[in-house]
């Protein structure tokens, strides 16, 4: 029986999920010493001098900007295509966004765009690797240096990418990680600030010893999240019950199962919540332990078949990086002319597939600031995720390559 394909999993397994979960009822969620060893070790990884566990991404990103005083008004280049929690932090702060339209083939910012919109103003650029690809960080990075601008790298969605030779996180300032759920090193939730500053790394080590406490519900929702993810792309469970739910939503709203995992709250908040603001706890400084042994071994066998799937597929466009850059293709996408018609074909292969979820952050109606931005408007609707991830056996490769080659 061949089972259906869902279009990416959670890079735990089952036992841990659970483990942690029954875990986390009783632990001590404040062993300082534990999330300092996971900091370093995470550091270490990124060949930086120091990291800094936050949260979340956007804390950390918060606290970033906020230090270096900033006047109201100053302009910070985005991408525009994010989650809007880093908007409203920067938001927060009285500053103004300015969005920089992506590369089609980088998914990054593309240079000359991103060169003109450098001005007097300009503080801050997040420059963000989008689905594991890399730019040419160099450049990008060099342009802002040259004018004296603060580069924040957001990594999350590719760790251990490369450029150079040099690892991605560690070109910048700042680098910051999120080690959410689905991501390759995933320790239910969790900012990681990477850094070589070390007066920079001490106040934000204040910042950080000032957070609320943990809160244990919080990080049992967490759990319970990754755990119900976990099951549902189960393969036999994905099959018998998951992908036909997916099917006859499709059916009862067509282009409803289109997006990633449905639409995100878009309104844009006032306030900056309380559990943006308390600490990381220990639990999962180490979980993140625990999954740095496997990490580089799961990312060989996602870069292997996204080789296999790429070598015999020659008609589809798929993103092409930059020359000198080693991406980790944590989803792999491609653009697609009909994306709704490429879905119900691939699903009546039993393969999933969806657009991102990630929003479009240059134009949302709630936000102040908008970007013309048409290279990511085609990647935020034409592009669909292709699976690559660790555990598809020979079987489903040749369905997927068979899916992708099929011109119907």
């Amino acid at each position: 029986m061949k089972l259906a394909i869902p279009r990416g999993i959670i890079y735990h397994s089952l036992l841990d999920d659970m483990k942690w979960l029954v875990t986390s009822l009783f632990v001590k969620l404040d062993d300082k010493p534990v999330v300092t060893m996971f900091e370093a070790c995470f550091a270490r990884l990124l060949g930086r001098k120091h990291c800094v566990a936050f949260p979340f991404a956007r804390t950390a990103i918060y606290y970033a900007l906020k230090h270096q005083n900033f006047p109201q008004g100053t302009e910070i280049i985005m991408p525009p295509i994010s989650i809007n929690g880093i908007l409203d932090v920067v938001l927060a702060l009285g500053l103004v966004t300015v969005f920089v339209d992506i590369d089609k083939d980088t998914l990054c910012f593309d240079p000359p765009q991103l060169e003109k919109a450098i001005n007097a103003q300009t503080r801050a650029v997040i420059i963000t690797y989008l689905f594991g690809m890399v730019p040419d960080v160099q450049k990008l990075v060099a342009m802002c240096r040259t004018q004296g601008v603060f580069v924040i790298e957001d990594f999350s969605q590719c760790l251990n990418g490369k450029f150079a030779g040099q690892k991605l996180g560690s070109f910048g300032e700042v680098g910051v990680y999120s080690a959410s759920s689905i991501k390759t090193l995933d320790t239910y939730g969790g900012g990681l600030l990477v850094c070589d500053d070390d007066a920079l790394a001490q106040t934000l080590r204040t910042d950080q010893a000032n957070l609320s406490p943990p809160v244990r519900t919080h990080l049992w929702r967490k759990i319970i999240t990754d755990l119900i993810r976990n099951v549902a792309t189960t393969r036999l469970v994905f099959h018998v019950a998951v992908f036909p739910l997916l099917g006859l939503l499709g059916k009862l709203k067509p282009n409803s199962v289109l997006k990633h995992t449905g639409d995100r709250d878009k309104e844009m908040i006032t306030e900056l919540p309380n559990e943006w603001f308390c600490a990381y706890t220990s639990l999962q400084a180490q979980v993140g332990l625990e999954m740095l042994v496997e990490l580089e071994k799961l990312d060989r066998e996602r870069l292997q078949n996204v080789a296999e799937i790429k070598a015999a597929v020659t008609s589809i466009d798929f993103p092409r990086g930059s020359e000198g850059g080693t991406p980790v293709y944590w989803q792999l996408l491609a653009y697609f002319s009909d994306p709704a018609a490429t879905q119900q074909r691939w699903h009546g292969n039993k393969i999933d597939t969806a657009t991102t979820s990630l929003l479009k952050i240059s134009d949302l109606p709630a936000y102040p600031y908008h970007g013309d931005t048409p290279n990511a408007d085609r990647l935020y609707s034409n592009s669909l995720f292709i699976p690559c991830f660790p555990g598809l056996d020979a079987g489903d490769l040749q369905r997927i390559i068979r899916a992708l080659n099929d011109p119907s």
